[in-house]
């Protein structure tokens, strides 16, 4: 059990981030006055504990700058504008603004990776998961479809054809019989048209990823820099990337892109990044890798649902830590004895 002394330095460091992350929306809405920059200085100089905060603050939005795409930028923009708002009208800390949601300040949806408007879009469509869910569902024509951590499908059967769309995230498709009527997915990129099969498809910053597991997919990409879009059939055993740009070379399929409907993160020489990239889709929170440790990786297969069993399993099988700042807030250093 905490003690007093535990308690009130991590209510000190909460209310330091708090802070950080305003100060940080105030910088990122515009230019600071004179008498403004040096009200932040003296903020900073109060303690370790604001300079510690607004080292952490920083790392955040030099990441996001790097990683957030032009729409997710926008997003984290109007954040950021209602955040200076509210310091200039009310003078105030940010209403319920934790640890995590420090993030949320600087990319307007890091719980979700994907940008409002997406979010809303997932939650209105006819089937959809939280993040960290899991669900299996069959239609009316056998067809099974597993929709991966927050993503969403609509279903769109009429007597001529059989829709699916794919609104946002990830699904593994084992497609029914049905001769009378074909059955195609659309996703934001393209239009596939799979040849009584099995595959999955994901939704991507840039592009979507096609897993082909049994028979065939035909990809179609959208009309953008070709007149009329691409046309290349994958088949089982091989995955491709593709966009409104054109279609990758088809490659070995990745097993993973299968594993996760089982609940399982199958890791087969995964760096350390990545695996914790992925391990994030499926926890609400901040999970971050040290640099030093970024390039290692990993051989196995981890519980998607079992955070803490996971994390375990990254430490007695690498050089490597799990370090707790706060609630939520997941950090993967080197171990001790490898930093000596």
């Amino acid at each position: 059990m905490a003690g007093p002394t535990q308690r009130s330095n991590e209510a000190a460091q909460r209310q330091a981030l708090r802070e950080a992350a305003e100060w940080f929306a105030e910088r990122q809405a515009g230019e600071l006055s004179a008498a403004q920059r040096d009200r932040w200085q003296a903020w900073l100089d109060v303690s370790e504990t604001h300079r510690w905060a607004w080292q952490r603050v920083e790392a955040i939005g030099r990441r996001f700058g790097v990683e957030l795409g032009e729409s997710e930028r926008r997003a984290a923009a109007g954040v950021i504008g209602q955040a200076r708002q509210r310091r200039r009208g009310r003078r105030h800390l940010l209403a319920g603004l934790a640890s995590l949601a420090v993030a949320a300040v600087l990319a307007g949806a890091l719980w979700q990776a994907s940008p409002v408007p997406q979010w809303v879009a997932r939650w209105g469509s006819d089937y959809h998961t939280a993040t960290g869910e899991i669900a299996r569902v069959v239609l009316n024509d056998g067809t099974q479809v597993w929709l991966n951590s927050a993503s969403a499908l609509n279903v769109d059967y009429d007597g001529a054809a059989r829709r699916l769309e794919l609104v946002t995230g990830e699904v593994l498709v084992d497609t029914g019989e049905d001769p009378e009527r074909p059955l195609y997915l659309d996703t934001e990129q393209a239009r596939l048209t799979p040849l009584g099969t099995r595959f999955s498809v994901r939704q991507r910053v840039d592009d979507e990823l096609l897993a082909v597991f049994e028979g065939a997919v035909e990809i179609h990409t959208r009309a953008h820099e070709a007149p009329s879009g691409s046309r290349l059939a994958i088949d089982a055993g091989h995955q491709a990337s593709y966009s409104t740009a054109g279609i990758e070379r088809p490659e070995p399929v990745e097993r993973a892109r299968e594993a996760w409907a089982n609940g399982i993160l199958l890791a087969e020489n995964m760096t350390l990044e990545a695996f914790a990239a992925e391990l994030g889709r499926h926890h609400r929170g901040w999970i971050q890798v040290d640099p030093a440790v970024a390039e290692l990786t990993l051989l196995g297969a981890y519980p998607l649902h079992d955070l803490e069993r996971t994390l375990h399993m990254v430490e007695t099988t690498l050089p490597v830590r799990v370090r707790r700042e706060l609630p939520g807030w997941i950090t993967l250093e080197p171990a001790a004895s490898s930093r000596e």
